[in-house]
């Protein structure tokens, strides 16, 4: 039996050695220098807004506090059914009501579009309305705009509150893995993705590729635009969002949890890169594999024991380097990491048997999938 085990674990020794390949270049927006002169570029940051009254009280607040002012700030009114509209403009933000939707559309990408059209600045900046600005978050990514051949894109640091919010961990860090831009290929690997959370991007850029008119029809836009920004020859660049921007998700519940992680994973995971998959799937085999390991404990020699414990105890190092750039998730989720590994595993399965069977996910009282 100990041979059986020993092989396995040799097994699993390797996907963990595997797995350090996707993320051995995670990278941050870069932070000004001291006495580094506020860039000189007109931001129009658009966000898209339905039913955010309680978000927006925080990000736009967030976003007043800023050295670097921004040339306008664009909420795009959703039909939010709450004070959406009277908290934007209670903070000077310039109101956009959005207008029906289309029967060709989804909501987000028609807000977007209609915050875009709206906007007259050089450069466009769309967040979604639960994220919040640190405090010279705009500064840094201003100051990206150097890079002018490039669309960017910033995955905002998960700032979790309470208990239930520690299974979004897989979510979260699959979700930056799949982005295909922080391997040991660095800026080299093909189909790298874009966060859709905040991304950043001359007009001319967004013009160039039909802006959110191309992606009308899509759960996870950001996705789409990326492969059209590729085919335009215009680069992704994908950075964390520790030091420069965060966000707190699901807030109601571990309900809109399920729901929200659902609506757009399985699709995330039918338009992310092969070799990206590929070595999601080798590293979430390693976990899964050190998972099981704990069950031969009973039938394993002293050796073998020690040999089990040694790769449970790599595998949950590996998890908390991982964890801690994601979001401020505990070490506990990380030393009991198969719990939200059997999570993950199960709303991703439910998510792709709803699919099968024809079934839609509702979120904010529509169906998104």
């Amino acid at each position: 039996m100990d041979l059986f085990i020993w092989i396995f674990l040799t097994l699993t020794l390797t996907c963990w050695m595997a797995g350090w390949g996707m993320f051995l270049r995670f990278r941050g927006v870069p932070a000004a220098g001291p006495g580094t002169p506020l860039p000189q570029v007109n931001i129009s940051i658009v966000i898209p807004a339905r039913n955010e009254e309680e978000n927006l009280s925080r990000l736009l607040p967030s976003l007043s506090k800023q050295d670097f002012a921004p040339h306008e700030v664009i909420v795009v009114n959703d039909h939010s059914d709450d004070r959406t509209g009277a908290v934007a403009e209670a903070h000077g933000a310039l109101v956009v009501t959005g207008k029906e939707l289309p029967e060709d559309w989804y909501g987000k990408p028609w807000a977007c579009q209609q915050g875009a059209d709206a906007a007259t600045g050089d450069w466009l900046l769309f967040l979604d309305a639960d994220v919040v600005m640190d405090s010279d978050g705009l500064q840094r990514i201003a100051a990206l705009a150097r890079d002018e051949s490039s669309v960017h894109s910033i995955c905002p640091y998960h700032r979790i509150g309470r208990l239930y919010e520690e299974l979004s961990v897989f979510f979260n860090v699959i979700m930056l893995l799949g982005m295909n831009a922080f391997t040991a290929k660095g800026g080299a690997a093909k189909g790298i993705g874009l966060f859709g959370q905040a991304m950043f991007l001359s007009r001319r850029n967004y013009d160039l590729v039909g802006g959110h008119a191309r992606v009308r029809r899509e759960v996870l836009e950001n996705f789409h635009l990326a492969r059209f920004f590729r085919e335009a020859g215009v680069a992704c660049r994908c950075y964390l969002g520790k030091g420069t921007l965060s966000m707190r998700m699901f807030p109601g519940g571990w309900r809109d949890l399920v729901a929200g992680w659902s609506k757009g994973f399985v699709s995330g995971a039918d338009n992310t890169a092969l070799s990206a998959m590929v070595g999601i799937s080798i590293w979430l085999s390693g976990l899964i594999m050190t998972g099981v390991a704990l069950t031969f404990l009973p039938m394993a020699g002293s050796e073998a024991r020690l040999g089990i414990a040694l790769i449970y105890a790599l595998g949950a190092i590996q998890c908390l380097y991982v964890f801690k750039r994601a979001g401020n998730f505990s070490f506990l989720n990380a030393f009991f990491f198969p719990v939200t590994l059997a999570f993950y595993q199960w709303v991703f399965f439910q998510a792709i048997r709803r699919r099968r069977s024809g079934g839609q996910i509702k979120w904010k009282g529509r169906h998104v999938g």
